[in-house]
């Protein structure tokens, strides 16, 4: 099995704006410098608010575009996974306005009869069109989804996955399925269970950050993602390798040290660390050396670039700073030297020279429902268990 490398794309002047802001030559510069870094794949985010401006009605225009981007893609090298339901996204909700009541509210994503037929419409209608583009390695239903709502039971979260799985596989026969889940999946009963995932999807994936996570040593711990990943694995019970579709760190200016700010997380203040652009290497060369250690079946880094200053006024970025600043390429389109890191592994993974994975067995040593009555304080067990190992 070839590790797989992908990073996760917006682009670096119109952020989660380019769907309406669309400018299909920023666009073909992109995927030309991501092929060029040594990528093999570009994961891309349907944003639901453009796509789904009204019930049961997804726009068309904003499904050529779609077209066109994965073209673009394609005509780079690429392989291309769109996510189709993207509401949670760099700390924000981009609900469509029709689905929140007077007060604001959402509807309920996973038993709302109309919600759900929209969604399907807008995952069938997407599959549908990609499907003759060629070159779509894989469909992923949606972005971190329990974030923006939590399903209500575990068997609600099971049906809306089995309900727009079926939904695509009928639009796009045989391209694999993804559903984006990340640590709350790990480390809380959000409803959307690593298991019932599994059953209803063809790949397994996780996103993990120490940022993030109360169980890591300090922001920048590079055994956490690879303990993600082997977790991940065990719980689902497919037998498959986990992709570690989401992994990185915000930077602090070129040149400057790391800096730990508060920061507004979802509308609570958190503290967060942007690392200096040195330190995000050293973290990115040593968590893909844990993944192939561990058997992952690749890694995708978040994100491509950082974004335009002339952003910076608007959502997320006038409250979400760390959000400015993940990528691998500067807001000009120059490399920091994470970059350089994905370029070289890249060639030691076609010339043969990565290192043997190292046999971990399955890390989890009790059964998911087990598991799940008390997931926090299993994942930090194991993940101690994993890093004692470690120094063993």
């Amino acid at each position: 099995m070839t590790f797989e490398l992908g990073v996760n794309y917006w682009p670096r002047r119109s952020a989660m704006y380019m769907w309406r802001e669309f400018d299909l030559a920023e666009v073909r510069d992109d995927m030309a410098q991501i092929a060029e870094l040594g990528f093999d794949v570009v994961r891309v985010f349907a944003l639901t608010q453009d796509f789904l401006p009204q019930p049961m009605t997804v726009a068309p225009d904003m499904v050529a575009r779609l077209e066109e981007v994965a073209l673009e893609a394609i005509d780079s090298g690429l392989r291309v996974v769109p996510t189709l339901i993207t509401i949670n996204m760099s700390g924000r909700f981009w609900w469509p306005e029709w689905m929140l009541d007077t007060q604001g509210m959402p509807a309920d994503l996973f038993s709302d009869p109309m919600i759900l037929r929209s969604q399907a419409l807008l995952v069938e209608t997407c599959a549908r069109a990609l499907s003759g583009v060629g070159a779509i390695r894989a469909f992923d239903l949606a972005n971190e989804i329990d974030d923006a709502q939590r399903p209500q039971s575990r068997d609600a979260g099971w049906l809306w996955a089995a309900l727009l799985a079926n939904t695509v596989r009928r639009a796009a026969p045989g391209t694999p399925i993804q559903i984006g889940a990340h640590l709350p999946s790990l480390t809380t009963a959000n409803n959307m269970r690593i298991d019932d995932l599994a059953a209803v999807t063809d790949e397994d994936v996780m996103h993990a950050y120490p940022l993030y996570s109360k169980a890591a040593r300090s922001f920048l711990d590079p055994d956490l993602v690879p303990f993600c990943c082997a977790l991940t694995a065990g719980l689902s019970g497919s037998g498959r390798p986990t992709l570690m579709q989401e992994f990185g760190l915000c930077t602090a200016p070129p040149g400057a040290a790391g800096q730990t700010i508060t920061d507004d997380f979802l509308g609570t203040p958190r503290s967060q660390y942007l690392a200096s652009e040195d330190e995000a290497a050293a973290y990115y060369d040593a968590v893909l050396e844990g993944l192939v250690r561990t058997g992952a079946a690749g890694a995708y880094a978040w994100c491509y670039g950082d974004y335009d200053a002339r952003l910076f006024d608007r959502p997320p970025f006038a409250t979400a700073v760390r959000e400015r600043t993940f990528g691998l390429v500067r807001s000009d389109g120059s490399e920091k030297p994470a970059a350089g890191v994905f370029r070289k592994f890249r060639k030691r993974r076609d010339a043969g020279t990565l290192p043997l994975t190292t046999s971990v067995g399955n890390v989890l040593d009790v059964t998911a429902d087990e598991y799940y009555r008390a997931p926090a304080r299993n994942f930090e067990r194991l993940y101690a268990g994993w890093l004692s190992r470690d120094r063993a």
